[in-house]
């Protein structure tokens, strides 16, 4: 992994959970217990904000009748013992990230239905998945009662410097307007949140219709459209057509979670086209956006 930061994840969450009222229902409470001496970590910037988002909202989702989301923050240590059980994992000092719910829905039998390959949505899920294996941690799942808990294991950073949180220091910034078309509301609200952050002014849809709506609205210009595939209605190329027919200058950057896609798409297009494979990460996103506005 590069540009690595290092920083503690209590400050991260507390920046944080101003978004959890946008996430949370009614039905739903929210507890979070954080170590007070929590050990620091190194991550690519922006990486497990975006992870973090997209879990929660995976988890409301899964307790949307009613329960409680829950947060914890703690330092472990792994022996050689407990290594073993988990394929390539290390022994040595942790910080775990644990996000869970507790309520009627059966989150564990959820969790594994969102590894399928088949599944729709938990996003968030593969999101961990893939940055516990490039950060040298592991993942596991916890239930206790009816709270079902997923456990992200990051290594201890060796690094004494302590940064306040992650943000998206060290990522390609700008200062466009971008249209963001998603339907997974959880990757909608994440991308969202990435892309303000690093300076962007963002117009957030979950359909094409919807997106046309405000693009019409807006009175200014929309340098950016950030477009998944598939959509339900009209689909993202169908979209794309119709808004570079009202706003020839505006560029459009393609979201997908099948490669293959990308070979119907230049007949479509044929004016170009860049395409993000999902799942990403801050990272890539950021640089795929940069890439398609072009260089400041």
């Amino acid at each position: 992994m590069t540009d690595l930061h290092t920083f503690g994840i209590n400050a991260m969450i507390a920046d944080m959970e101003p978004l959890w009222h946008r996430v949370l229902n009614s039905n739903i409470e929210y507890a979070s217990v954080q170590s007070a001496s929590i050990w620091p970590v190194s991550l690519p910037p922006g990486e497990l904000e975006l992870t973090v988002l997209a879990l929660v909202v995976d988890v409301c989702a899964a307790i949307e009748a009613g329960g409680t989301l829950t947060i914890e923050t703690r330092n472990v240590h792994i022996d050689g013992l407990s290594a073993s059980r988990f394929r390539g994992v290390a022994p040595g000092d942790y910080v775990t990230l644990a996000i869970g719910g507790s309520g009627r829905a059966p989150l564990a039998a959820l969790t594994q239905a969102m590894l399928s390959p088949a599944a729709q949505g938990g996003i968030g899920v593969k999101l961990m998945f893939d940055l516990a294996a490039r950060s040298g941690g592991f993942v596991d799942v916890e239930e206790h009662g009816d709270t079902t808990q997923l456990r992200l294991h990051l290594p201890r950073a060796v690094s004494a410097t302590l940064a306040d949180k992650v943000g998206t220091t060290g990522l390609p910034t700008g200062t466009e307007t971008v249209l963001v078309v998603e339907d997974l509301h959880s990757l909608m609200l994440a991308t969202q949140r990435v892309l303000t952050r690093l300076g962007y002014s963002v117009l957030a849809a979950g359909s094409a219709e919807v997106a046309i709506k405000q693009a019409r609205g807006l009175v200014g210009d929309i340098d950016l459209l950030l477009t998944d595939v598939s959509l339900p209605g009209m689909d993202g190329v169908a979209l794309a057509r119709r808004l570079c027919q009202e706003r020839p200058n505006l560029k459009v950057l393609f979201m997908s979670g099948f490669s293959e896609q990308a070979l119907r798409l230049p007949e479509a297009l044929p004016s170009g086209f860049k395409l993000l494979e999902k799942p990403f990460t801050a990272s890539t996103l950021a640089q795929a956006v940069r890439d398609a506005l072009g260089s400041t």
